[in-house]
């Protein structure tokens, strides 16, 4: 997957941002389930929520209302095209979503992760009709960090991110974010087709699966769109080159060291040496990474001293084939047919439902063909 923190280059939505899932069972719950645990976690998604639905209106009333900029109008128009482009070209399943904006809702959304320090092991956390999920989002960053104590406090490492954008999954019509129009044009289209991926796809209970595959229909599909504007905007199109280069050289970096951790892992050595080992094999990541030859100065930072380099932000590495990830090789047996591929996946959730609890999402794709 991408870099998940948005200082690193603010690269497109897969690598600076993580979604963060706050199903619309959970707003339901926050007005009827006032004394059951965590009914303080169900309150605020469902306050923060509210908040940004309350406040939303049509993009057409915005361009006329609002005081935007002329970069914030032209990233609210090209919404339209993106989200025509995804439904209508790309195949993915036409929603009400990022038809309306937010101009005032500045809040930020912070995900909490946590996983084995010795082990690439991810907390799951159990949510109503999603199903479990390796991640839990706040509209507060006092309460990420409480959440992101309590996970530290039993023995976890943590990872807390920001997310410019989530997914209701359909039971809401998401809007738009003010924040989102600041965004570079690469950026803003793989955002929204992610969300359209996950709107599309979403098998209850695999949560990783769900995130890697929207990951990599939003950067396959919003590639297919960047390629229609090489002519129209080209400054825009050789910044998402550049980004395309260094973000394939971090995803080899990224997995090299997961390799190397991994091994280590499994090597059977006493846990005190392994965490010591672990230690200095982060240490010589973060020596050598600067002498990678980097295009964008963000991806160069990546891993810089001050940032988190641990099993919390590394996981998400794992979920990739050595030699070139699952999704590449099915979507390479559809002849690169994108559209063929969508409508393949689309199959899985009825694969899930017969195949019971040991049902593999990852061996099922290997079974997809056109």
């Amino acid at each position: 997957m991408e870099p998940t923190e948005q200082q690193t280059d603010r690269s497109p939505r897969r690598r600076t941002i993580r979604r963060v899932v706050l199903a619309g069972s959970l707003l339901v719950l926050g007005l009827c389930l006032v004394f059951v645990p965590g009914c303080a976690y169900i309150a605020q998604a469902a306050k923060g929520q509210f908040e940004l639905m309350a406040g939303r209106m049509p993009v057409e009333r915005a361009l006329n209302e609002v005081d935007l900029t002329e970069e914030e109008r032209d990233r609210l128009l090209l919404v339209g095209r993106v989200k025509d482009f995804g439904e209508h070209v790309i195949g993915l399943s036409p929603t009400k979503n990022y038809e309306t904006i937010n101009p005032t809702f500045d809040t930020v959304v912070w995900n909490v992760s946590g996983t084995s320090p010795d082990r690439f092991e991810p907390h799951r956390y159990a949510y109503p009709i999603v199903g479990e999920l390796p991640y839990i989002g706040y509209f507060s960053r006092e309460a990420a960090d409480e959440e992101a104590a309590l996970l530290q406090g039993l023995g976890w490492e943590t990872y807390v991110r920001s997310a410019g954008a989530y997914s209701t999954l359909g039971w809401f019509r998401d809007p738009l974010w003010r924040s989102m129009l600041a965004w570079d044009v690469e950026q803003l289209s793989n955002t929204v087709l992610h969300e359209l991926a996950h709107a599309t796809v979403w098998l209850p209970g695999h949560g990783s699966f769900n995130e890697s595959l929207a990951t990599f229909l939003g950067d396959a599909a919003s590639a297919r769109f960047m390629e229609t504007l090489r002519d129209e905007r080209p400054e825009a199109y050789g910044l998402w080159k550049d980004r395309i280069a260094d973000n394939a050289m971090y995803r080899e970096a990224m997995h090299e060291l997961v390799a190397r951790l991994d091994g280590l892992y499994r090597s059977g050595l006493p846990r005190d040496e392994v965490m010591t080992r672990k230690a200095q094999v982060i240490a010589d990541a973060r020596r050598r990474w600067p002498a990678r030859d980097w295009r964008l100065e963000g991806y160069r930072r990546a891993i810089e001293e001050g940032r988190t380099v641990n099993n919390a932000r590394l996981v998400q590495f794992r979920i990739y084939n050595t030699g070139g990830s699952l999704f590449d090789e099915t979507l390479a047996r559809f002849d690169g047919d994108l559209p063929g591929f969508i409508e393949a996946v689309r199959r899985l959730d009825a694969m899930r439902k017969k195949g019971g609890r040991d049902w593999d999402p990852y061996e099922a794709l290997e079974s997809l063909k056109p």
